[in-house]
């Protein structure tokens, strides 16, 4: 009796086949997971520059909100002097000064900005002390000072503020008793993230009216 021995394989094109579906599958795969770190990274980034934002945000609103006095300005650069003059590090502020600006600060100008007296001497220490916040276009970043002191950045480097705007109102204006009315301020900030290559822009503002009226 003769045995008849058979072996079992793949051929080339089953091979070559295989091949193919394995790299298919890779090449999707590989791609999918570099589109998930891609938008996890811009969603790290977008996380990041919104956050700086609300931060200098909150941190203007809330001293802005109790403040008395507001005053706003804009100066081309910090040799130009007069009563605008408010950006300037080591300058003593009048705390009696107040100026509406309803239609925003000079966009051609390198400093624009709000000063106030402080609600309180909690920060200043000292009573109609005021504290300036203000946005500084060559350094495209957000400061805050204290009237005779020197000005610090109120968000981190990463962050690049491309824009920033003040709107203040009322702080002039009495109603028709010859009462004054209640001061408003608006604030837009306008950022994007240094590391991203995209350079999105993001926008945020908000709207203070203080607590306290002046009958």
């Amino acid at each position: 009796m003769n045995r008849r021995s058979s072996q079992s394989g793949f051929t080339l094109i089953e091979m070559i086949v295989s091949l193919a579906l394995f790299s298919v599958v890779v090449t999707i795969s590989v791609g999918a997971l570099l589109v998930l770190i891609a938008s996890n990274q811009r969603f790290q980034n977008e996380q990041s520059v919104m956050t700086n934002l609300s931060f200098a945000l909150d941190s203007m609103t809330r001293e802005i909100r109790t403040g008395t006095n507001y005053f706003c300005a804009s100066r081309p650069n910090l040799a130009s002097g007069g009563p605008e003059q408010i950006f300037r590090d080591g300058d003593t502020l009048d705390p009696t000064h107040v100026r509406d600006c309803p239609g925003g600060n000079n966009s051609n100008h390198t400093f624009h900005g709000i000063a106030f007296v402080e609600g309180g001497q909690s920060i200043t220490g000292a009573p109609d002390t005021k504290i300036v916040y203000f946005y500084n276009a060559d350094e495209q970043s957000l400061f805050r000072r204290i009237s005779g002191e020197s000005a610090q950045s109120i968000v981190s480097s990463g962050v690049i503020i491309t824009d920033a705007e003040f709107y203040v109102t009322s702080t002039e204006d009495l109603d028709s008793d010859g009462n004054a009315r209640q001061p408003m301020v608006t604030i837009y900030l306008e950022a994007k993230d240094s590391a991203d290559p995209t350079e999105k822009v993001y926008q945020i503002q908000t709207t203070v009216t203080q607590r306290t009226l002046d009958l």
